[in-house]
């Protein structure tokens, strides 16, 4: 089942709203990849361009975020850092364990699982503290 965007994940900061929005899309996309293999082959060109999209956002995207929190001197912005952390240390693993020519559907379930709860989690429990950071 496909999550959506709605207003309870906005931070107020439009850059990260939108970078939030793309990451929903990408998740999204995960989850037709799934079925995708589970009916046929996974669409290999498709699998490595969610491997790009990935590293490029945990590194542009966290860093951007980060910033915003210690600009505005948001009480949670060193929880948000350990959480970008420890999401940057299950990125590095999986990508140790799997490459886009490799990867089977188990595992882009498993990651698929973690980006859905990555976004109901992190971003309603910390990224929305920007809203309200001076």
């Amino acid at each position: 089942m496909s999550i959506q965007w709605s207003s309870q994940y906005e931070v107020g900061d439009p850059r990260t709203d939108s970078q939030h929005k793309n990451l929903f899309d990408y998740v999204n996309r995960i989850e037709k990849l799934i079925e995708q293999g589970k009916a046929r082959q996974l669409d290999r060109q498709e699998v490595e361009h969610l491997f790009v999209f990935l590293d490029a956002y945990v590194n542009t995207h966290f860093a951007y975020e980060e910033l915003c929190m210690a600009l505005r001197g948001c009480k949670v912005a060193q929880k948000n850092k350990e959480a970008h952390n420890k999401f940057l240390e299950f990125w590095a693993d999986f990508n140790r364990t799997h490459t886009p020519q490799s990867i089977s559907v188990a595992a882009l379930e498993t990651l698929h699982s973690m980006l859905t709860g990555w976004l109901t989690q992190h971003i309603c429990k910390i990224d929305v503290a920007l809203r309200n950071a001076t």
